[in-house]
């Protein structure tokens, strides 16, 4: 039985959480829906529960991060719900809608989200190396990893050294749509094969 989306209240909890963890590097929503895009999108995909010293940061070592067992189940079932949402996004070919928080201005900059991205696909950084090695499909990255890397401490690293225009930063979210579809048409097969290598060896 397919599990309900999860509803504006069910998100609010969940970025309220997350933003009470923040003290202990945990992330936000917006970073943590870029960091399940990438292991969604990408050749293995990981649960969640298996990424909570991630997503919590030193939070996940408090005992008293939550006041009882009741509410750490909660934001695990938030946490999966979540999952669930881009999950369904993907496999059903609909078009991927990051979250992307606004500052105080009322400006969106999509670096965290990318931020989120680039640290899930750390996870598995080998498997990755396959898209980066296809002149065809590596472009997918380019938006993701321009506002990955926009202030990166190594001015090196950036793609401007002085920051991007406006109209590149517009060019670059309006791009992550396509980038995650295209990410996740990508590793399809890859998937497939892990998926079935997997269920056979359960069935032996």
């Amino acid at each position: 039985m397919k599990s309900a989306a999860l509803t504006d209240q069910d998100y609010q909890r969940l970025s309220d959480t997350l933003a009470r963890f923040a003290p202990q590097g945990a992330m936000s929503l917006e970073k943590l829906d870029g960091f399940f895009a990438a292991l969604l999108c990408g050749p293995e995909q990981i649960k969640p529960v298996d990424c909570l010293p991630a997503i919590m940061g030193a939070a996940f070592d408090d005992d008293d991060a939550f006041n009882t067992p009741k509410a750490m189940e909660q934001f695990v079932r938030l946490l999966s719900g979540h999952w669930l949402d881009i999950a369904h996004t993907l496999q059903r070919g609909q078009a991927f809608q990051p979250w992307l928080d606004e500052d105080e201005h009322g400006q969106v900059h999509g670096n965290v989200w990318a931020e989120g991205f680039s640290e899930g696909m750390q996870l598995m950084h080998e498997d990755w190396g396959l898209l980066f090695d296809d002149e065809d499909a590596a472009p997918a990255l380019a938006p993701i990893m321009a506002l990955a890397f926009e202030h990166h401490p190594d001015p090196e690293m950036r793609p401007f050294l002085h920051g991007a225009s406006a109209e590149q930063r517009e060019a670059w979210l309006a791009g992550i749509s396509d980038s995650v579809a295209g990410i996740y048409s990508f590793f399809a097969q890859l998937r497939a094969e892990m998926a079935a290598a997997e269920a056979a060896e359960e069935d032996e």
